[in-house]
């Protein structure tokens, strides 16, 4: 999948890619789920957004990906993509990657507000790997933007 061009360039900076390619499939290594997994479009958004938050100073080890918003009432399609947990580790920021082809609008925020009803991450940010939205949620619900990431040492 990466070898034919299908995979466009990204806003993120590029890192040292694990690959591995067989006759089903092609993967990219996770290293916060520490396995390969297929490289579909979201993946490799995700992996981008991955590395360069860890490059920003946040820590892997507090990073979950793709685990449910809510294990006793939703439903399996509702998987945030990476969240990163505070000191407390209690939620700090919420991130949602789409595909490229996928825009960043209002639904992608509704989804992403809508986990966060439960998650309580004071951070979102919202990224299709060519253009990105970070925003400060305010404890009334109103949207904040920002112009980057929180830094880290204000997760306490």
């Amino acid at each position: 999948m990466s070898g034919d061009g299908s995979l466009p360039p990204l806003i993120f900076p590029s890192f040292e890619l694990k690959i591995q390619h067989n006759e089903a499939s092609t993967r990219i290594f996770d290293p916060v789920r520490k396995r390969y997994v297929i490289l579909t479009p979201e993946e490799w958004v995700r992996q981008h957004c991955l590395h360069w938050i860890v490059s920003r100073g946040y820590p892997m080890s507090r990073c979950s990906v793709e685990r449910l918003v809510d294990r006793s009432t939703a439903a399996p399609s509702q998987r945030f993509d990476l969240l990163w947990r505070d000191a407390s580790l209690a939620p700090f920021l919420l991130i949602e990657c789409k595909s490229a082809s996928t825009a960043i609008n209002d639904a992608t925020l509704r989804q992403t507000a809508w986990y966060n009803l439960t998650l309580k991450a004071p951070y979102i940010l919202l990224t299709n790997g060519l253009t990105a939205f970070c925003a400060r949620i305010a404890e009334d619900g109103s949207i904040e933007p920002l112009t980057d990431i929180p830094d880290y040492s204000l997760a306490g």
